[in-house]
């Protein structure tokens, strides 16, 4: 497998999160977002979400796993219990307009926040769009491996545009950035590290990825 290696440093930034200025929708009691139902509410939050860069998948009012992601990712840069449901607490973090700070200051790139599980598509120092994302979990594997994920500044080495079969799994859409490690779709993207070291992503976020050509094969990849 190819080796992707670190490439360079990058300045740190001193904030973690910054405030857009948003209007988001006023909700009454009876008309809030709610999981596993479709509705105005669900879709008005989806546009909410987006609106501050957070990914929903398509503005269909369906609160389904899409939706799940995203509540995880606002959650998380709240500082918030990461458990995908609406309440006014989340509420009133939406409408404070709280989106990530990227710690690149310019250059298209995707940053990976371990300390936070959050993967962020950054262009020119501004966050464009934000992932729930499981890195590794930490814990021995496989005769006395640990499931760690490298950090450092790396670049796509190689992508398969397919499910492809791993020793550890199935990897969807994979793109390595180092040896066997990977930014690619799972059916299962906790809110906590899960992985045996590779990056995992939704598979409608993978999706997103190549469709957006937003971490081609060159692309570099920052994760700290």
């Amino acid at each position: 497998m190819l080796v992707g290696a670190a490439v360079g440093a990058a300045p740190v930034a001193v904030a973690h999160a910054e405030r857009w200025p948003i209007k988001v929708t006023q909700r009454h009691q009876a008309d809030v977002p709610k999981p596993g139902t479709t509705s105005a509410a669900n879709r008005r939050l989806q546009k909410d979400l987006s609106a501050l860069g957070y990914f929903t998948g398509p503005w269909n009012g369906y609160y389904g796993p899409d939706m799940a992601q995203a509540m995880f990712a606002v959650q998380k840069v709240n500082g918030l219990r990461t458990d995908a449901r609406w309440s006014e607490e989340v509420e009133r973090k939406i409408r404070r307009g709280f989106v990530p700070v990227a710690r690149s200051t310019s250059g298209d790139l995707v940053e990976v926040d371990i300390g936070r599980q959050l993967l962020m598509v950054v262009r020119n120092g501004k966050v464009v769009k934000v992932f729930n994302t499981s890195s590794g979990n930490g814990k021995p594997y496989g005769g006395g491996k640990i499931a760690n994920t490298p950090r450092g500044v790396f670049t796509v080495q190689r992508q398969v545009n397919k499910m492809e079969k791993s020793p550890l799994g199935l990897l969807y859409r994979p793109k390595y950035f180092s040896g066997g490690y990977a930014i690619h779709g799972s059916g299962r993207v906790p809110p906590k590290p899960a992985s045996h070291g590779c990056v995992r992503v939704s598979y409608e976020a993978m999706n997103w990825l190549w469709k957006t050509n937003s971490l081609p094969v060159g692309g570099r990849v920052w994760i700290y």
